[in-house]
């Protein structure tokens, strides 16, 4: 059809510049990859941390899996396992609002408020959290967060 309109060597320029202006493109495939990982993390917060879905962490989360929180390095799924169930009993109530996420690549940062019941005292403690993903699992966990704060509010150490 377009041969009617177009010489042969016009076609010709008229396809390699088709080609050209494809091929130039940013990849979707990073794009949605980064949507894809930014959900993965909201289902991290809301599935684990804040339902306390245990069963979910295989889904979400590598075998193989490095959880740090300075100065503790947890490592492997099973340890990880324990650490969310210790967290959950300790803060039954746990609840994690998510303020803020940016996803790029394999890396997503969040930024949340933790909020959460020990006894009787209540915690109100912010921080942030750097995830590595890889083949659709969170592969590393950075955690920093106001740790000072959250000693305080427990009454593990003397406020100002």
């Amino acid at each position: 059809m377009f041969v009617r309109f177009f010489p042969e060597e016009q076609m010709t320029r008229v396809v390699l510049l088709l080609v050209l202006v494809i091929l130039s493109r940013p990849p979707v495939h990073g794009q949605t990859s980064a949507l894809d990982n930014k959900a993965i993390a909201r289902r991290y917060f809301q599935e684990i941390l804040n339902e306390g879905r245990i069963e979910a962490i295989n889904a979400i989360v590598a075998t193989d899996v490095v959880f740090r929180n300075p100065p503790a390095v947890v490592r492997g799924i099973d340890e990880f396992r324990k650490l969310v169930a210790g967290l959950r009993a300790a803060f039954p109530d746990l609840h994690f609002t998510l303020e803020d996420e940016l996803g790029e690549g394999d890396k997503v940062a969040t930024r949340w408020v933790m909020r959460g019941t020990q006894g009787t005292r209540r915690m109100d403690v912010s921080g942030m959290d750097i995830f590595l993903i890889t083949g659709g699992k969170i592969k590393e966990i950075w955690v920093n967060m106001d740790t000072l704060a959250q000693a305080r509010q427990l009454g593990q150490v003397a406020g100002p």
